[in-house]
């Protein structure tokens, strides 16, 4: 059964209150390490608490009832959304663009970066 909101933000309170903790060291340090980072033992506590707040939420996301809600995109209820055409209106400058580069077959050529 989804949350009321009020429900939500006392679970939310009381979450803050208790911060316990469900990311642990090793997930963290393992984290860092898949991310390329080093971490202090400070900031892994500090991250550790940010996750499993972050975890938390999407959690309390997951139960909340969004039958009959219509997706957003690109801005707000509000505001109806202006969208353009794609329309072409470039010419084929290639030839132009070439004129000012070393070029071979209609290609720009660059120095070689791989050795052989």
């Amino acid at each position: 059964m989804p949350k009321s909101t009020e429900d939500t933000i006392t679970s939310l309170i009381e979450f803050s209150n208790k911060r316990k903790v469900t990311i642990t060291r090793e997930e963290m340090l393992k984290i860092a390490h898949l991310v390329r980072i080093k971490l202090s033992d400070d900031e892994i506590k500090h991250y550790s608490r940010e996750l499993t707040m972050l975890d938390w939420i999407h959690d309390i996301l997951l139960s909340v009832n969004t039958d009959g809600v219509s997706p957003i995109r690109y801005g707000t209820i509000d505001k109806d959304v202006h969208v353009r055409d794609d329309v072409v209106n470039s010419r084929n400058i290639k030839e132009e663009i070439l004129s000012n580069t070393r070029s071979e077959h209609g290609y720009f050529v660059v120095p070689k970066a791989i050795n052989d």
